[in-house]
């Protein structure tokens, strides 16, 4: 019994210490297509951003692009990332999402790029 109270304890408190200043975090791994620019998909990030910021939950979105240095991404590879300040932030933009300004602002920026997927990340900062 007392080692299932330890294990308890001990995820309740990881949980404590993931949850508490944690940034929620989108990727998408995303390729330009062919003839289209990194400033074309800033132009388009930059609309469907201010469609977002607009809708419950979007105020304090972020967005990212992370262009390769250095690494194995292919021709026109990069990350478009979204960063939320908690789960519950992203929670409330994301329930609302169909049929929003910012779904609607997804045919400028799909002109301009497409994307494989997406994964969510919890995110700490380390000092």
């Amino acid at each position: 019994m007392k080692n299932i109270t330890r294990m308890v304890l001990s995820v309740l408190l990881l949980g404590a210490f993931n949850c508490a200043g944690a940034d929620v975090v989108q990727v998408w791994t995303c390729t330009l297509h062919d003839g289209k620019s990194g400033a074309e998909v800033e132009k388009a990030s930059s609309a469907w951003l201010a469609a977002a910021k607009a809708m419950q939950g979007g105020s304090e979105l972020r967005v990212n692009h992370e262009f390769p240095l250095a690494a194995n991404a292919g021709q026109g590879g990069f990350n478009f990332v979204l960063v939320a300040p908690d789960a519950a932030t992203w929670g409330a933009f994301w329930n609302n999402y169909d049929g929003s300004a910012a779904a609607k602002a997804d045919e400028e920026w799909d002109a301009v790029a497409s994307c494989s997927g997406s994964s969510l990340w919890d995110s700490n900062a380390v000092n």
